[in-house]
């Protein structure tokens, strides 16, 4: 199986970390996060942080024109201190939220934060989403989006000639087991529904799933990890989380809260399925790429289980 990970060892971090931050930093302890990015918390005087390792700056800025832009709305977006390079690595340092991640806690514990998941989720939808900052799709690090629609930024994260990850990804049908017919016939199908999404935008996590929430004592303490972060319909969010944890019924939850505020959401089953079988697609090209054919199969599994619904 294949990592997109840098290269970095405890020892390296802690190398890293001393350059950057001086000799006063302790307790450099690894954290499992994301499929991009090596991180590490530490402490640094009397506070704590988080530093992120990535080959490519790009994503880090983003996040730190994010929280710019959106961190000082009360939403829990971890604050970001410094982004930088140190040799050939670049890293970006925020604060660490108090909290475990949500995806690590007991059943019993994970139920009672629904109803804090389901306020903040409807923080997120009640940004205001500035003229200035135009486009739709993956936010830059200028804060912009550089598609005309929702669904031209859809159909543009399956094109063949794109730079970055997915290059010619095409050959993953030749030099994989991506299947190509499959995944085709599913593709048309979530271009049909994500029609349904209204011209509106939104502020877009882009990963909402547990292992990117914080939860302590009962309340949400943070949602972190916004290097997918998009401008778009907010479905999309509603959809990742609910692939992942359908146990937790978001969807559902989130309709009752948002009927007793007098507000419906237009086409909402489309939608749901739509982005669902958007990010399973994207998920089964990973998968493929990372060479993890069982999670590859679990993607698969987990649309034929929609489609049959």
């Amino acid at each position: 199986m294949k990592t997109f990970k840098p290269e970095m060892t405890l020892d390296m971090a802690i190398s890293h970390l001393k350059h950057i931050e001086g000799e006063s930093v302790m307790n450099v302890t690894p954290i499992e996060m994301g499929e991009l990015s090596k991180v590490f918390s530490y402490r640094k005087g009397d506070a704590d942080y988080v530093i992120h390792f990535k080959d490519n700056g790009d994503s880090l800025h983003k996040v730190f024109k994010i929280y710019d832009m959106y961190g000082t709305q009360s939403l829990p977006i971890p604050r970001i201190h410094k982004i930088g390079k140190v040799e050939n690595i670049h890293f970006s340092i925020s604060d660490k939220v108090s909290g475990t991640p949500i995806s690590a806690l007991e059943p019993t514990q994970i139920r009672g934060l629904i109803p804090g998941i389901v306020h903040q989720f409807m923080r997120f939808r009640q940004v205001h989403v500035a003229d200035s900052h135009e486009g739709y799709g993956w936010i830059t690090p200028e804060g912009k989006a550089v598609h005309r629609s929702w669904l031209d930024y859809i159909t543009s994260v399956f094109d063949e000639e794109q730079e970055g990850f997915y290059h010619g990804w095409h050959n993953l049908y030749e030099n994989s087991f991506l299947e190509k017919a499959f995944f085709e016939e599913i593709y048309q199908t979530m271009i049909e529904l994500v029609r349904y999404s209204p011209p509106e935008r939104y502020l877009v996590h882009g990963d909402f799933h547990l292992g990117n929430m914080l939860g302590e004592n009962g309340n949400v303490t943070g949602i972190v990890d916004w290097e997918m972060a998009m401008f778009g319909d907010f479905m999309l969010d509603v959809s990742v989380l609910h692939t992942w944890y359908p146990m937790l019924e978001f969807p559902k939850r989130l309709q009752q809260a948002l009927e007793q505020q007098g507000v419906s959401i237009p086409y909402f089953e489309e939608r749901l399925l739509g982005h669902q079988l958007f990010k399973a697609l994207d998920g089964l090209r990973f998968y493929a790429k990372k060479d993890d054919p069982h999670s590859y199969q679990f993607m698969k599994n987990q649309i034929i289980s929609l489609l049959n619904r």
